[in-house]
């Protein structure tokens, strides 16, 4: 079954069409936020490559300058005469020899600022000058660190430990070896002015034979580990774009840069967030321009909706509640506007209307009152007789206790069924007299019958209702249920209450009613107004609807319990205080 499609108000529509028309703007600022965002991106990369392009070149040249001193210091004149002719120099020009090799290897180290020792081994001489320990016989310790690197063999060039880097350069079958300890910490400062973003940016110097850091900072050596274990072989070498690599549960962009001495790469990386993040600034404004503008779009739904939507919906809402003959509605007044003129010519139909309404309805009720009187007048002889036989019979078997309750109940119910006077009474009257009928009934069918009711709450006892609305659809229950079976029977009587609705619920075990049975009492409610029978549950159910609503009358459908259930529904606008 295809759902029902809920139509739109027409400023529903109004707001539809201007939200539509509001995407192609929303589509192009978006489109054009994008492009910018990529532009901004790529230059801000485009500026990291160049500076680490730029520091790989100043870098490299400042290591092959001190190479080329290095080298120039191994063919120095001074060294090779101490070397070759230590053992027949004087004393005077040993000494003039050793402070001229020490002023060169002084100018070595103050050469380059990563430069923290340079020194020399003389193997012919048996010792080792440098700027840190002077001259020094041999063993030493400076000298055995330096050769325990060189006999692990993993480079015959450079050699790293820790704090230090050294550059190694031998000559004349290893009679001369000289050695330079770089600083670590010298290069980790200098490498930090190439990247200037704080925590989530970093650069380091990578060996590629050996794919280890050489030169990095230690709160990133982790970072660092997993940059170089992602990258393909193919991309250990010069790149000159960003990779993007995952690490630490983030993205890092990473520019791998070529130092071509000694196998040495720059590995510069940044989080995506630090490149990304200034620019997402603009995207913060745009949601703020996306949330003004649905600012605007509300207001100016607010606008329509109160301007025009608010008084024209509570006019139709009267006209809604006239249908459903609430016929003391008056619209709203309004001032100064085009539905002024609307709502007062509304209020002049309501005081006609309600003025036809008015006699139809005097004409109306003076009809129920006829009907009631016929409805007290059709009261069963049978019922009266039976009851007195009853008596008689209680009273001659000697139960007087039965018999006193049954005359009590008697008495009970002709006095509330013939008393003149209104056509309402108490709500509690009425329901009492149904229970009084009850037990009448189940005295005369021999207490087979077992009664189930509902103590009525005592803020609904002072309420006025039309007389004799339940005690003619218990009689109904009776009647066709109980009165042609010889066995026991269950009728129950609820009440239920819901908001300004309260409904009476009499259902009784009776298998003597069909389906088809009931569906045609069900009919014949529905169209009380134009059934000619006027006793019974069509009495009540014409006499509760003329006094309460369409939405008010009996009800009847098949009882959990296998019988009839009939439901007398009382719907009162406003809730019990009114009534």
């Amino acid at each position: 079954m295809p759902l029902k499609r809920t139509p739109l108000f027409v400023y529903q529509k109004i707001i539809i069409v201007f939200f539509v028309l509001m995407i192609p703007a929303y589509a192009i600022h978006i489109g054009i936020n994008y492009m910018g965002f990529s532009f901004v991106k790529k230059q801000i990369l485009s500026s990291h490559l160049a500076n680490a392009n730029f520091y790989a070149v100043q870098l490299e040249s400042s290591i092959d300058f001190i190479r080329g001193r290095q080298l120039e210091f191994l063919n120095d004149s001074d060294l090779q005469k101490l070397g070759f002719m230590s053992d027949s120099l004087d004393k005077f020009q040993e000494i003039m020899l050793v402070k001229s090799i020490g002023e060169k290897l002084a100018t070595i180290q103050n050469a380059s600022p990563y430069v923290i020792n340079s020194g020399v081994y003389i193997k012919s001489y048996g010792k080792t000058i440098s700027t840190r320990g002077g001259v020094k016989n041999l063993p030493n310790d400076e000298w055995s660190s330096v050769k325990s690197r060189m006999e692990s063999g993993m480079n015959k060039a450079v050699y790293y430990s820790k704090d230090t880097i050294i550059f190694v350069k031998s000559s004349n079958n290893d009679n001369f070896v000289s050695y330079l300890e770089l600083s670590v910490s010298r290069f980790q400062q200098t490498l930090r002015q190439l990247v200037q973003g704080g925590s989530g940016a970093g650069v380091a110097i990578i060996d590629e034979p050996l794919r280890t850091p050489v030169i990095f900072d230690e709160a990133d050596a982790r970072i660092i580990g997993t940059m170089i274990e992602q990258l393909p072989d193919n991309k250990i070498g010069e790149v000159h774009e960003y990779l993007q690599v995952r690490a630490n549960d983030e993205t890092y962009l990473i520019l791998v840069t070529a130092l071509h001495s000694y196998g040495w790469k720059l590995l510069t990386y940044v989080t995506e967030e630090q490149i990304t993040g200034p620019l997402k600034k603009f995207n913060t404004w745009f949601f703020v321009l996306f949330i003004v503008s649905f600012i605007v779009i509300f207001l100016f739904s607010f606008s329509v909706n109160r301007m025009i939507h608010k008084p024209l919906y509570k006019l139709i809402q009267s006209f809604r509640k006239t249908e459903l003959d609430h016929l003391h509605m008056s619209a709203p007044p309004q001032r100064d506007n085009e539905f002024d003129y609307i709502y007062r010519s509304f209020d002049n139909m309501m005081k006609k209307l309600n003025v036809s309404v008015r006699q139809n309805y005097e004409q109306k009720m003076a009809l129920q009152q006829s009907e009631l009187k016929q409805l007290q007048s059709q009261i069963n002889p049978h019922f009266l007789y039976n009851g007195f036989y009853n008596i008689y019979r209680f009273c001659k078997s000697g139960d007087q206790e039965t018999a006193a309750t049954l005359a009590q109940r008697l008495a009970s119910y002709y006095h509330f069924i013939t008393r003149s006077g209104s056509d309402e009474v108490a709500l509690r009257m009425e329901y009492q007299n149904a229970l009084d009928y009850c037990e009448i009934q189940r005295i005369r069918f021999s207490n087979r019958i077992e009664l189930q009711y509902d103590k009525l709450p005592p803020h609904l006892h002072p309420i006025q209702i039309p007389r004799l609305i339940l005690q003619p659809v218990i009689e109904n229950a009776f009647e066709h249920a109980f009165e042609h079976s010889s066995k026991g029977g269950i009728l129950h009587v609820r009440i239920v209450e819901e908001n300004s609705r309260i409904v009476f619920r009499i259902e009784d075990d009776g298998a003597q009613l069909t389906d088809e049975q009931i569906r045609l009492l069900e009919e014949r409610l529905k169209m009380t107004s134009g059934v000619a029978e006027k006793t019974g549950i069509l009495n009540v159910n014409g006499r509760i609807r003329l006094k309460y609503g369409e939405e008010s009358g009996v009800a009847v459908s098949r009882s959990p319990l296998g019988g009839l259930r009939v439901d007398v529904i009382i719907l009162v606008q406003g809730g019990w205080k009114n009534v």
